[in-house]
């Protein structure tokens, strides 16, 4: 493999997305005690999956076949893509309730750190802390009368 500064570039960004995907998986149900619950929240944004995923894709097929890069390039590209296909598409955001407080957004957010809780007439939770709003798009009502229970038990 040749170490120019695409396939360094690719590497940092798939090691970036490797230990995201851990992350998100595997250490947040461990991290800050023990998981009350872990509800998924409505995606988001599923049309900016589909654009960097293709343009992924694109940089894969323009590398392997019409302009006939290097093979490491064309692998590195192959593997960048399939875990950020697995990133947008496979992977559910969730936010997910400990004892103290709970994670959204990969951030910790404590429950006596909360100031207001608002419900939106199309079902979003308004959550309001000291510094910034979180928006939780349920999926579906039982989901968010799920939440709003925890939430009145915990603050």
């Amino acid at each position: 493999m040749s170490f120019d500064a695409t396939n360094i570039f690719l590497l940092i960004m798939i090691a970036g997305a490797f230990l995201f995907s851990v992350y998100d998986g595997v250490v947040l149900h461990f991290w800050k005690g023990k998981t009350v619950r872990s509800i998924p929240l409505r995606s988001r944004g599923k049309w900016d999956g589909y654009i960097f995923v293709g343009l992924i894709t694109l940089l894969f097929i323009s590398n392997a076949f019409l302009r006939h890069g290097p093979t490491s390039t064309s692998v590195l590209l192959a593997i960048l893509g399939v875990l950020f296909f697995y990133i947008c598409f496979i992977r559910k955001g969730r936010i997910i309730f400990k004892e103290h407080g709970f994670f959204y957004a990969l951030l910790f957010f404590e429950y006596k750190k909360m100031e207001r809780i608002n419900l939106s007439e199309d079902g979003v939770l308004v959550i309001e802390t000291g510094r910034q709003r979180l928006l939780l798009f349920a999926r579906n009502e039982q989901d968010l009368a799920e939440m709003l229970q925890i939430f009145t038990e915990r603050s």
